[in-house]
């Protein structure tokens, strides 16, 4: 069944259910249903074609639901866009994916008009508010549904685009299917059964897989209930956990790390949580043990990619074990494999395959990546880890060299890349230090050109203008020269050993790089 069909049949069936809550307002099935009709016609009546991309820089909001389904709705590609991006991320997803139709909200315009200003063919620009320069307000974007019937696109077609960045430095458009996604929702609730009544607190940011297809479509298909955080802030999502009727908790470690460290939660019960489920980094065992000793509710732990939709593996109520990322979803297949694609023997380290109906189509527009990712139907995940004897995944290391701070996934290669324009710079190597509360911090180890420097705060001026806060180096370590082995490749590793030192040595000598959060 098409994503959208499962938004119309609840608007008919339980058109009252209450499927979004925000702040004060509560939004039912019948509602989120008609806007999104709306919204499909008018994108229609602006000429989307089949296959054309929407692009929605929005935080979490309600207007994103119908955004999502609508396009769908409409026969376009929908194109979530983190709202953290600067103008030139925002023109380099723009061109990759020919957004044809981007709708934001009113704090972004000025990243939005930084990244279609060199554009010659610029999307149609609406805003969440109201009219800004040439922008229309999203109302406008509202058209005639009275006899709008859904495009109705193939299944082997995209519906969506999720980008992740990659080793290259410039992110890659994950083609997902309807197909992906019905599977993904089908795996997902054969380990956590839906029961009547449930309600979700989502404060992970729609744009990405895990509240998108975790949560958002989760609740569309099985008629349950949404209540949306603007953002992840500590006190309110404690208070919405014991006063909202919240029976799950979809997060990242460090929000569990951060409520912990919050005085409120000794106060409070959550008489409706049945448990929390963690991804998107790895869950320090102290904060699981800490979060069950405080609140009595378990956390199940799991492992997913943008490629495969969201999910791989979790922990099961059943059994699990701690400090692993679980055992696979039902048809899910897994393996761990050599650099020549040979399968290990179990409990041996090697690179993580899978092979599952929820694994992307590829990437937009980069054939070689995709050829890469996915050899013989099976799709390498670039993370190292192992199996025991009874089918638990372990990921012991990252084969690429991706950071993981506070949940948003961070590639190095960007940001060396833009270390690098500076002209004074030699050498340039991003690495993650390790964070209790954010998983890991960003630092860059730079070394300069002879008779050259840089400031670091020109460093991080230029940086500011470039990349999404996020991926702003925490530090910065100015050296001589960085460790290199045989063939001239900078060791990244040798670098990461010497942190503990390095902290050291800002405190201990005079003059010593200065480190900065």
């Amino acid at each position: 069944m098409k994503l959208y069909q499962y938004l119309l049949d609840a608007a008919q069936e339980v058109p009252d259910s209450i499927f979004l809550e925000f702040q004060t307002h509560k939004f039912p099935f019948s509602y989120v249903a008609a806007e999104a009709k709306k919204f499909a016609a008018g994108l229609v009546e602006l000429g989307l074609k089949p296959q054309d991309s929407v692009g929605v820089m929005l935080p979490n909001v309600p207007q994103f639901a119908p955004l999502h389904y609508g396009t769908m709705m409409a026969g376009g590609v929908f194109v979530p866009m983190n709202v953290m991006l600067q103008g030139d991320e925002v023109e380099y997803l723009i061109r990759d994916s020919d957004i044809k139709v981007l709708v934001t909200y009113e704090m972004f315009v000025d990243s939005v008009n930084a990244g279609i200003k060199n554009l010659e063919h610029p999307p149609q620009v609406f805003v969440v508010g109201e009219k800004i320069g040439a922008h229309k307000p999203l109302a406008d974007l509202a058209g005639d549904a009275t006899d709008f019937e859904p495009v109705v696109v193939d299944d082997d077609l995209p519906v969506m685009r999720l980008y992740t960045s990659g080793t290259t430095g410039k992110p890659k458009g994950a083609q997902i299917t309807n197909a992906n996604v019905v599977a993904n929702l089908t795996m997902t609730e054969a380990v956590f059964p839906v029961h009547e009544g449930d309600k979700t607190l989502c404060v992970l940011p729609l744009f990405h897989c895990f509240a998108l297809n975790g949560v958002l479509n989760g609740a569309v298909r099985n008629r349950t209930g949404v209540v949306l955080h603007p953002r992840f802030e500590v006190e309110a999502c404690i208070k919405s956990l014991a006063e909202d009727g919240i029976t799950s908790f979809a997060g990242v470690p460090t929000m569990y790390f951060n409520m912990l460290k919050h005085p409120l939660i000794n106060d409070v019960e959550f008489p409706q949580l049945r448990h929390g489920v963690s991804g998107g980094a790895a869950m320090p065992v102290e904060v699981l043990s800490q979060w069950e000793e405080v609140t009595g509710r378990p956390i199940y732990e799991g492992y997913g990619l943008t490629e495969t939709t969201v999910s791989v593996s979790i922990n099961r109520p059943e059994k699990r074990k701690v400090g692993s990322i679980g055992r696979p979803y039902p048809k899910v297949e897994v393996k761990i494999v050599d650099e020549d694609g040979k399968e290990l023997p179990q409990g041996e380290v090697g690179e993580l395959a899978v092979k599952a109906p929820n694994v992307m189509l590829g990437y937009l527009n980069k054939p070689e990546a995709t050829a890469e990712a996915i050899r013989d139907g099976w799709f390498h995940t670039g993370d190292l880890g192992n199996i025991d004897e009874d089918g638990f995944m372990y990921i012991v290391d990252r084969k690429k060299d991706m950071i993981i701070k506070g949940g948003f996934n961070i590639y190095p290669r960007e940001i060396e890349e833009e270390i690098y324009a500076l002209p004074e710079v030699a050498e340039a190597a991003v690495i993650g230090i390790f964070d209790e509360a954010k998983g890991e911090l960003v630092r860059a180890c730079i070394a300069f050109k002879p008779d050259q420097s840089v400031s670091e705060e020109d460093i991080r001026a230029h940086i500011g203008k470039r990349l999404a806060r996020y991926k702003h180096p925490n530090d910065y370590v100015f050296l001589d020269e960085l460790p290199k082995g045989p063939t001239g490749k900078i060791l990244k590793r040798e670098l990461r050993d010497r942190w503990e030192q390095w902290n050291k040595d800002r405190v201990d000598e005079p003059g010593a790089p200065v480190s900065s959060s």
